[in-house]
Order: structure tokens, then C-alpha cells, then sequence
């Protein structure tokens, strides 16, 4: 096998970023193990703005002026754009890439467009959510102001990958005619704790989420209150702009001493959180392939969602875990007290989760599935086959650009 050299580029790489920065991570180290070469290009953290090397992964990091760890805003987008035009063009000179990996249309496609030797290059795009029109309500009207770049980067693309079913299916509603491929987020199956009674200690609800509108923490500090369970606390693992106002809710429903905000946690916090965790809640209004739940099922943490996005696509009501409305604090409540209450429920949710995260959603199989594609970018032969998933995702897919 002749190796590829890969070139990652992502606005945000650990440990700057949120799930996509770990998806991208992840998935480049998988291609490392198969044989492969990948370089990241990617933002530095405030006091490093030079390189590393991760598991064998070469990260380049340039400057930019982000608002916090996970929160970049326009300023450090627009800012990691200039600076990584600049740094690409010396890498290039460098190393003999055979292909570019953008993750995020926007901001980071938007490198694709600047002049340089690595226009010659193939190119794939992977869509994460913030970048398709229709996801998140708060970026409509700049969605709209730059939709022809949006469709220029598309257009001009290998392929474009969205990471969920549900997540093509909005961004083809842009775009009908430019073919989508789905590839999903993966998680890593870990050794299993015996799930906790929470018999002795109440019952720990667990959320890793930024701290924004989107992931709507609001209902779900409202269904704790409701819940009227001095023994149920929540755990709120991320930052953001919100942390004042959710601190201010929790407070007015008299629940402050039932809710911990931790701030940002680093990846061994967050082993530590879950570890102690009974029950994951995700309240987010929309939702791509969120790597907290992904996380968190493999973990074995019974978990509840709401019913959005491609969400539908990771729990099976009922099976895997339980499905809920966005924005409605009465049933969610209710599902918190079915699963409270149900600590053989909660056993069953786990060991379910956990055999979906192995059979399919593993970081070998997201990585394989890749490969093909960039085998495929680069004119060369297909040296492995992707999973049987992998197949059926690609018959959705030619079926869709059919009709």
C-alpha cells in the first residue's frame, strides 16, 4: 500500500474546539494507524501558535483571536481564515499532499477559494451542522449573505460529507443537485463500570453541551425543578454565553444547590463526570451527530434526547434510550422519572447503546469510509471495504442524487 499525505484543515483542534475538534482527531488518528500520513492545520491555543505532533498526527497552529476554548465567534473565524491562507502556503511547499480535508464548509471551506498550489488539489468537504443553512436560526441571515460562496465550495468539491442523514437532507434542500455522502461521528466502546443504582446516593444527570441557545439547557433545569427530586442533581459540563442566565433560572427555581456548573472540562474530567453519571440528557432544538451523546452512550450512560435531527439516528426509542420533544420540560421531566426510577431500565439502556456504538458507529469504520473516499479523490485503488452501513448510506445517497 502506497500511503496518503493528508492535509486536515479545522478552525478548531484540541484542545481548542468542541466536538468536531475530537471528530476530527479521532478519525485522523484511525488513518494514522492504517498507514497514512495527516497533517492538520488548525488554530492555536492562546499560548501556542506553532506545532505539535499527537499520536503521530502533525498539527500546524496559527493565530487567532477566538472568544474562548469553545467559542472562536466571527473575529476568530475571519482570523484563523488569514492566518491559515498564509501558513498553507508554505506547507505546500513543504510536503507533497495528495488531498484536502475541510471540516466545516464555513468557515474553513472558505480556504479552498484562495489562490495557491493547493487548488490543484482534490478536495472533500465535511458539513457539521453551523455550516448548512437551516441549522442553527441565529446564523440565517449570514447564511444567506454568503450562500454564493457556500455553493461555490460545494460545488467545487470531491464530494461533500454530512455526518448525519438528517444533515444532508437540509443541506441538499439548499442544494439539491451537489451529492452528499453520509459519514457519522464515531465513539470509542471503553470498559464498563457497573451502572449505579442511584439508590444511595440520588440520581446524577449528566449534560456536555456549550452553553448557547441551540442546546436549549433551559428545559431542562426547568423538567429538574419539576421533577421535585431533592436527590436528582445535574452536572453541566461547557462555557458559554449563557452560563449567567442558566445560574440566574436554576436560581429563581430555587434548584441552584441541584445544579453544578463546571465550566470547561477537559477530556479526563469529563471520564471522571460520566463515571458518575446515571442518566445523559441532550436538549438541543437541532442536531447534527452530536459527539457528547455518541461519547456518553459508549460510556454506558443511559441517555435521553430530543427527538431532532440526526439525534433519530443514534437512539432507538425505547431500545436505546428515550426520545423526548425540544422544548417541552413536562415530558422530559416525565422521562427523567421513568428512568429514576428504573434502574434495570437504565441497565438495559446501557448495554444496548453500547453494542450500537460497537456494531456501528466505531472510529475504524468512520475512518474507513473516509479512506474510500479520498482513494477515490486521489484516482487510487480501493484497498479495503467499507462497512455494510457504509454501503447502505451509499445507496441512500446515489438514490438521492437519482431522482
Amino acid at each position: 500500500m502506497i500511503p496518503m499525505r493528508l492535509l486536515f484543515i479545522n478552525y478548531e483542534f484540541p484542545p481548542v474546539g468542541g466536538g468536531a475538534a475530537y471528530a476530527s482527531l479521532a478519525a485522523a488518528r484511525e488513518l494514522v494507524s492504517m498507514g497514512h500520513e495527516v497533517h492538520v492545520l488548525t488554530a492555536g491555543t492562546p499560548t501556542d501558535s506553532a506545532g505539535e505532533e499527537v499520536d503521530g498526527i502533525r498539527v500546524h497552529r496559527v493565530r487567532a483571536h477566538r472568544k474562548g476554548v469553545h467559542d472562536a465567534g466571527l473575529i476568530g473565524a475571519a482570523s484563523f481564515i488569514v492566518s491559515a491562507a498564509i501558513r498553507m502556503r508554505s506547507l505546500l511547499r513543504e510536503h507533497n499532499y495528495d488531498l484536502c480535508h475541510y471540516y466545516f464548509g464555513l468557515p474553513t471551506g472558505l480556504l479552498s477559494m484562495v489562490p495557491g498550489a493547493h487548488r490543484r488539489l482534490p478536495y472533500i468537504v465535511s458539513l457539521r451542522g453551523s455550516d448548512v443553512p437551516g441549522y442553527d436560526s441565529a446564523l440565517r441571515f449570514l447564511h444567506r449573505a454568503l450562500w454564493p460562496l457556500t455553493r461555490h465550495i460545494w460545488c467545487h468539491a470531491f464530494r461533500v460529507v454530512a455526518n448525519s442523514r438528517d444533515l444532508r437532507r437540509l443541506a441538499q434542500e439548499s442544494s439539491p443537485s451537489v451529492p452528499i455522502d453520509v459519514i457519522a461521528n464515531g465513539a470509542t466502546v471503553s470498559e464498563l463500570n457497573q451502572p449505579r443504582s442511584g439508590a444511595s446516593s440520588g440520581i446524577r444527570v449528566l449534560t456536555v453541551s456549550r452553553l448557547i441557545p441551540r442546546k436549549d439547557l433551559e428545559t431542562l433545569i426547568v423538567a429538574l425543578s419539576q421533577a421535585e427530586d431533592p436527590g436528582m442533581t445535574l452536572d453541566i459540563a461547557g462555557e458559554g454565553p449563557l452560563a449567567d442566565s442558566l445560574l440566574a433560572l436554576a436560581r429563581s427555581l430555587r434548584v441552584e444547590h441541584r445544579v453544578r456548573f463546571h465550566g470547561y472540562v477537559d477530556r479526563v474530567g469529563l471520564a471522571r463526570l460520566r463515571a458518575a453519571a446515571d442518566i445523559f440528557v441532550l436538549t438541543s432544538v437541532s442536531e447534527s451527530c452530536s459527539m457528547a451523546l455518541l461519547e456518553s452512550i459508549a460510556a454506558g450512560i443511559p441517555a435521553i434526547a430530543t427527538r431532532v435531527g440526526g439525534t433519530c439516528e443514534l437512539i432507538e426509542h425505547g431500545r436505546t434510550g428515550l426520545l423526548v420533544a425540544a422544548h417541552d420540560a413536562n415530558e422530559l421531566c416525565g422521562a427523567l422519572k421513568v428512568l429514576a426510577a428504573n434502574a434495570p431500565l437504565r441497565r438495559q439502556f446501557s448495554d444496548a447503546g453500547r453494542a450500537l456504538i460497537a456494531e456501528r458507529f466505531s472510529w475504524r469504520m468512520t475512518a474507513l469510509r473516509y479512506e474510500a473516499l479520498f482513494l477515490a479523490a486521489t484516482g487510487r485503488p480501493q484497498l479495503r471495504s467499507p462497512s455494510t452501513d457504509a454501503a447502505a448510506d451509499d445507496h441512500d445517497a446515489r438514490g438521492e442524487r437519482a431522482a
